[in-house]
């Protein structure tokens, strides 16, 4: 079992780490050739756009998990901040919880739709199915993700609760 998670671990680092630093590469010097070819040898270049929308798009797709993973995702947390433990607790099982019943609901669709697409994208004819298929991925890396936070969400409020309840015991026995 402890191989099967270092595997499944060092892929989901790949994927989040190299494949999404990759990517941004590509953007990075697809932008610098645009510019280059635009400007100093007056010839633009017709799929630089296209690229670097793609790797965006991948950057994106496989970016997520990790940023779940370390916690540095958007949130608006000035309500969140403000709470308990257990109304923090609650919070992130609501959030997380819906997130994965979303998911999970659309995922066969979204699976359904990326298989039926026959289209391909405008300039380098590449087809939806490759294009958007980490879309897939990641969807299943937020839903596993989201089932780590709720994990990772009780052992705290456990251990939160646990120091509290210690400290109030020492309290009443004082």
């Amino acid at each position: 079992m402890k191989i099967f998670k270092k595997i499944i671990k060092g892929i989901a680092d790949f994927l989040g780490v190299t494949v999404v630093n990759i990517s941004f590469i590509i953007i990075f010097v697809t932008f610098l050739l645009t510019i280059v070819s635009r400007y100093i040898f007056k010839h633009p270049v017709t799929w630089s756009y296209e690229i670097s929308v793609l790797a965006y798009m991948w950057t994106m797709f496989f970016g997520v998990g990790k940023a779940m993973e370390t916690d540095e995702h958007v949130v608006f947390g000035l309500v969140y901040d403000k709470r308990t433990p257990s109304g923090k607790f609650a919070f992130l099982l609501i959030y997380n919880i819906t997130l994965i019943a979303l998911l999970i609901l659309s995922f066969i669709p979204c699976v359904q739709s990326l298989l039926s697409k026959r289209m391909v994208t405008g300039v380098l004819k590449l087809p939806y199915k490759v294009v958007f298929a980490p879309f897939i991925y990641m969807i299943m890396d937020i839903i596993v993700r989201s089932f780590i936070n709720i994990k990772r969400a009780y052992i705290t409020y456990r251990t939160d609760n646990s120091e509290i309840s210690a400290a109030v015991k020492k309290e009443i026995e004082k």
